[in-house]
């Protein structure tokens, strides 16, 4: 019997080769070798949270601008109508219209963001490291740790200081102005500002600069405030200069005013040279014309549009 030329050879048993997976195939229903993973929820991410925070804080900031215009505008209508002995109240102004006032103190607004910004690109320019003068702050900081911080602080706050005890010194107006009251809290906000930036530099040795940039509340509501009172007493002057040009028939907006009457009705209006302030409620708000300077308080009259027949206007000459 022939043997088998196998006999005596050892017989090898491989296994069966393993099923290649695609590295692009999807696993799950298309791969019945491997079970779906569990479907996981992923946490918030925290860009996410950080564009929430972002726009929560620029929907405060133009909240704050809006009223902040608002205030400036009712403190410029408030000081021009009382200085020509007019209530304010009683022309029932419209919120945009009064917003809209605080175009004439713009430069107020924008006089302190300026200055800071001018001392920002000097210190930058002449104070960098490689520089002579730079050298000399870095030496003046480590020989003076206290003296420096004080100096930066008050350059930082020098403008809003000034404002505040010039017009909290100089100013005299009637009580009943809140022109009086705006420069009344901003000469005891500067004296607050200035005590606390003294005791930021010489007990703490900070820059006041760093506590804004750290969003320190404390410091950034001091200055904003201080800056914002400064800004209102600016705007309050304005408004006064501005009535006053008015009142004495030397601005362009003077404008003269003759009432057509009945005979005997307003009879007291007859020989007077009356300048037209504005129509508002079935009125017109008129104030008698003086020679400059004129008086603090201006004889005002408010006519009704029943009494008068007709009304001639017509620029001063």
């Amino acid at each position: 019997m022939p043997h088998s030329r196998r006999a005596g050879r050892a017989i090898v048993v491989r296994p069966a080769s393993r099923s290649r997976v695609a590295a692009n195939k999807p696993p799950g229903n298309g791969n019945p070798r491997r079970p779906t993973p569990p479907i996981k929820v992923a946490p918030v991410a925290r860009p996410s949270l950080e564009t929430a925070r972002r726009i929560a804080e620029s929907v405060i900031i133009a909240a704050l601008s809006s009223a902040g215009l608002y205030l400036v505008g009712s403190v410029y209508a408030d000081a021009y109508y009382g200085r020509l002995s007019i209530e304010v109240t009683s022309l029932d102004l419209a919120p945009p219209y009064v917003a809209l006032q605080s175009v004439h103190a713009l430069w107020g607004l924008l006089e302190y963001p300026l200055l800071l910004l001018l001392f920002s690109v000097l210190y930058r320019t002449f104070a960098s490291p490689t520089r002579r003068l730079g050298e000399w702050v870095a030496y003046a900081r480590r020989r003076f740790p206290r003296l420096l911080p004080i100096l930066a602080n008050l350059v930082v706050v020098a403008p809003l200081l000034l404002d505040a005890f010039v017009t909290f010194r100089e100013r005299e107006l009637p009580h009943r102005s809140v022109l009086t009251e705006v420069t009344s809290v901003l000469g005891y906000a500067g004296v607050v500002l200035l005590g606390y930036v003294v005791w930021l530099g010489w007990s703490q040795c900070r820059f006041l600069v760093a506590e804004v940039r750290a969003r320190k509340l404390v410091p950034i509501v001091l200055v904003f405030l201080v800056y914002l009172l400064s800004a209102l007493a600016a705007t309050g002057i304005v408004a006064e200069l501005a009535a006053v040009d008015v009142l004495t028939g030397a601005s362009d907006a003077s404008l003269r005013v003759e009432f057509v009457t009945k005979p005997g009705v307003l009879p007291e209006l007859a020989d007077k040279e009356l300048i037209l302030v504005t129509t508002r409620n079935g009125a017109y708000f008129v104030v008698e014309r003086e020679p400059f300077p004129p008086s603090q308080q201006p004889t005002s009259y408010v006519v009704p549009l029943t009494a008068v027949d007709a009304a001639r206007v017509r620029r001063f000459e």
